[in-house]
């Protein structure tokens, strides 16, 4: 069929998974994919040129579901990585690249860990995108129905969406003959003489993502069994329920499969939608007053219609939420396993826990003692997370005085750490207890502890509705979490950093130094690799690790450079120790906006969030591009014919520089304070020469 759509509502994922996207060596360093922009920007072209107005829809929060490890998902994509790296090292690099590509080719793990940039993009091109409280489909059956203002007028996505009722579903778009592919489903009930919740019922018994294959029917028909003959058979017993029901008695297992159904139904049926009225409710409520399973049981414990609002808007994303309703935080395979990354993750337990019991202190009083388990690869019993007793104390009387709402103001920079740490004294704050003691109860107001009241620190006890006064007042929450402010005082270490582009490397090097994950020595990896990558020295390791801290500017071409094991290694440390503050920072935002502390238009929560430090973190680039100047002693000339992708790599060396000598003030002032031992200081001391001695040849 020809073009003739207008407003067409998008399954973002299935449609993200289409994307040209192939960057084998993206694996090795992180960061946004280098070809991504121009491929976004390549498809909206296309919907442009067909006269479609794309409205994207991505998924939200997930269902509740059976933990599951993927170990021999993670077994594979180890084996695939450890070939990939052996032929790497031996020049096989064609063989490489089939590896390194075929090791998150089914995980689509590069585009998936980037939906929040991806919404960011098509907001600022002026595209319509909304986050589904669960799942995308019934939202966008809710949108296509003719009842609602402004609806789509078609839908683009995959089959399963016809389960959601969508009637009109187009299932692929050729561009270069400017025609479609669409199925009706009123067509399709029609002729297989089937209402829909018949058709649903025959979609099931033949198997769905959280329902298997109904199994007297591959006993009677075989693999190869056909859908109309599942039809047939569910027309014969009027409904799925009772055709499974006539077959309990000569197979009683089919118990477990029968619940296993009526729970699938039951999430097709009662689905939770956001509706235009800024409420969350099932889809089909009307029509299903009566759910046949608890919804808690599907979808977790009720929360507040705001806080699906800021999930639909893109504000947060979804994974702490999704921890606390399941009461399980499972943490993922690693791309890449060292003793240093376990050792992160336990550094983390306290940030995590903190985040966790951050959320659940806006939720009601039944909410706030819900207990959430941690469950990790490499231990054998999962254990408690300690978010009852955990302090997160933020009075909601502190408020910004008015000297620091003019600092703000004046400041010509963005508000950054460094500006949040310098002017911390400026709120009203009670006192701190250790962030490391969680059993500790939440500190008491003391007015001994507050700045002198006089007329320009007077306080304004209105909501706080500038953008740079919000982002302040979170950062300098979330910091407060983080134990910045406590004895020792980790916060005097950044009040002087003032270049936006180390802002956060400088968090991230310090916390990688108060978990003791950064040195000079080689990473223990886990198991031991069966390659031997070349020779280095320990100042190499320990400067291009911390030098990959910091952000490059790189073209949108795929990377041409050589890559690193060490360096990749490091940086899945790196990737979930930023994951995990970035985390933090949303919810303590989240916070903010749930008790109507910070207050803005509807339109700029998302903007508001991208705003916060930790969007988007850089790839280890720089880290490659010091490691070659180290060991090869390059110059200039060499380094942009080996790394084509920078597009001015000596603007980024400066950074670098600039970066370096920020990190040698913080080892000094910290082994001053006997904070680090002499092991790690003379590492840095002996790394600083050798970065000095390169520098001279640039």
């Amino acid at each position: 069929m020809n073009f003739k759509v207008k407003l067409s509502g998008i399954e973002a994922v299935p449609w993200l998974f289409k994307l040209p996207v192939k960057e084998p060596f993206q694996v090795t360093m992180g960061g946004l994919p280098l070809t991504l922009v121009d491929t976004l920007q390549n498809e909206l072209n296309k919907f442009k040129k067909a006269n479609i107005k794309p409205f994207f829809l991505f998924n939200g929060l997930h269902n509740l579901r059976e933990k599951t490890t993927n170990s021999n998902t993670f077994n594979l994509r180890t084996s695939k990585l450890n070939n990939a790296w052996e032929s790497y090292y031996k020049g096989q690099y064609s063989a490489a690249e089939k590896y390194f590509q075929e090791s998150h080719e089914k995980t689509f793990t590069p585009l998936l860990s980037h939906i929040h940039y991806i919404i960011q993009y098509l907001n600022q091109k002026g595209v319509e995108v909304f986050k589904a409280p669960f799942f995308a489909g019934p939202q966008l059956a809710l949108f296509s129905e003719p009842s609602q203002k402004n609806y789509l007028n078609a839908v683009y996505g995959s089959q399963e969406l016809l389960l959601f009722g969508i009637y009109r579903l187009i299932t692929d778009i050729d561009y270069e003959k400017g025609s479609y592919t669409w199925v009706d489903l009123k067509s399709i009930l029609l002729e297989l003489g089937l209402t829909h919740d018949q058709f649903i019922d025959a979609c099931l018994l033949c198997g769905f993502e959280y329902c298997p294959t109904f199994p007297v029917i591959i006993n009677s028909f075989g693999k190869d069994y056909t859908f109309k003959a599942v039809c047939d058979m569910v027309k014969q017993y009027h409904n799925g329920v009772e055709l499974i029901r006539n077959y309990l008695y000569n197979y009683p297992t089919l118990e477990k499969y029968m619940e296993q159904f009526i729970k699938a139904k039951c999430l097709i049926n009662n689905h939770l939608v956001f509706y235009p009225n800024c409420t969350c409710e099932p889809i089909y409520k009307d029509a299903y007053s009566r759910p046949s399973y608890d919804l808690n049981q599907i979808f977790g414990p009720r929360l507040p219609n705001d806080l699906y609002f800021y999930i639909s808007q893109g504000v947060v994303n979804p994974m702490v939420i999704n921890n606390f309703i399941s009461g399980y935080l499972m943490e993922p395979f690693p791309t890449i396993e060292s003793e240093e990354y376990c050792k992160m993750l336990d550094y983390l337990k306290i940030v995590r826990t903190k985040t966790l019991a951050l959320l659940s202190s806006n939720l009601n009083d039944e909410l706030k003692t819900k207990p959430v388990k941690t469950t990790r690869w490499f231990e054998p019993k999962e254990f408690d997370m300690a978010i009852r007793i955990c302090n997160t104390d933020f009075p909601l009387s502190t408020k910004l005085t008015v000297d620091i709402q003019n600092k703000i103001k004046a400041s010509t920079k963005p508000i950054s750490f460094g500006f949040t740490a310098k002017h911390y004294d400026s709120l009203q704050l009670p006192p701190i207890s250790n962030i490391s003691n969680l059993s500790s109860p939440p500190p008491q107001n003391n007015n001994n502890n507050s700045p002198n009241n006089n007329e320009s620190n007077s306080i304004n006890t209105d909501p706080i509705k500038d953008t740079d006064q919000g982002i302040f007042y979170t950062l300098t929450h979330a910091l407060r979490l983080m134990g910045y402010f406590t004895a020792p005082y980790f916060g005097k270490l950044i009040e002087n950093v003032e270049n936006p582009r180390i802002q956060e490397a400088t968090v991230l090097f310090i916390e990688l130094l108060r978990s003791n994950t950064i040195s000079s020595e080689k990473l223990h990896f886990i198991p031991k690799p069966s390659f031997e990558g070349p020779a280095t020295k320990p100042e190499a390791l320990l400067l291009s690790r911390v030098l990959s801290l910091i952000p490059s500017q790189l073209d949108n071409e795929a990377w041409g450079g050589p890559i690193d094991h060490d360096i990749m290694g490091f940086h899945e440390i790196t990737r979930t120790l930023y994951k995990s503050l970035r985390n933090l920072i949303e919810i303590t935002c989240l916070s903010h906006f749930l008790n109507h502390k910070i207050v803005l238009p509807p339109s700029e929560y998302f903007n508001f969030s991208t705003q916060l430090p930790f969007f988007l973190q850089p790839s280890a680039s720089m880290g490659l591009v010091v490691k070659g100047l180290i060991l090869e002693n390059l110059s200039i000339e060499q380094l942009e014919n080996i790394f084509p992708n920078f597009v001015n790599i000596k603007a980024d060396l400066d950074v670098a520089f600039e970066f370096w000598d920020t990190v040698m003030k913080i080892v000094k002032t910290l082994y001053q304070d006997n904070m680090i031992g002499k092991v790690v200081y003379d590492s840095f001391i002996s790394a600083d020469q050798a970065w000095n001695e390169a520098k001279k040849g640039l």
